[in-house]
């Protein structure tokens, strides 16, 4: 019986602190500078280790493998996408603040573009266009990997 329980009030109590926070963490700045080091350090070992997973996939045996080769397109992906992000945290740091100004609610901040360094900012912050790509050509590989279709027309084997 106390089993039945606590496989209802973990859950419960979870959903109760997620729903209800006090406060939202999610979107944090990072300490200056030291933050924004460790940050960067980050992005370029992420890219560089990226960088030579794709490059043991194409010099391996690996590399005739369809799966293979997504994976390795993904692993490109996201070292492209860490240089992007890296060069935006720098853009972030020459913005000045005044270049940024309040919504009619106040809840969003808009950009106002004055200079060019503005501009590079703003497609800078358009990480997402590398970054989901790299997720999609990972998924796209491990689903091969595990021998499911990755055509949703295809008639798949449900019996395993």
């Amino acid at each position: 019986m106390k089993k039945n329980v606590f496989l209802y009030t973990v859950p419960a109590v979870a959903v109760l602190l997620t729903t209800f926070p006090e406060s939202a963490h999610a979107i944090q700045t990072h300490g200056a500078p030291e933050g924004l080091y460790v940050h960067q350090i980050g992005h370029i070992l992420f890219a560089t280790a990226m960088v030579g997973f794709a490059m043991r996939i194409r010099r391996s045996r690996l590399a005739d493998e369809h799966a293979w080769h997504f994976m390795s397109i993904g692993a490109i992906l996201f070292a492209l996408w860490n240089g992007w992000a890296f060069l935006g945290h720098i853009l972030t740091e020459l913005i000045p603040q005044t270049d940024f100004s309040r919504g009619s609610t106040g809840l969003q901040s808009i950009l106002d573009l004055h200079a060019p360094v503005d501009v590079l900012f703003y497609l800078f912050k358009m990480d997402h266009l590398l970054c989901v790509p790299a997720l999609i050509f990972i998924y796209l590989a491990l689903k091969r990997m595990t021998g499911q279709s990755t055509d949703p027309t295809a008639q798949g084997d449900d019996s395993r």
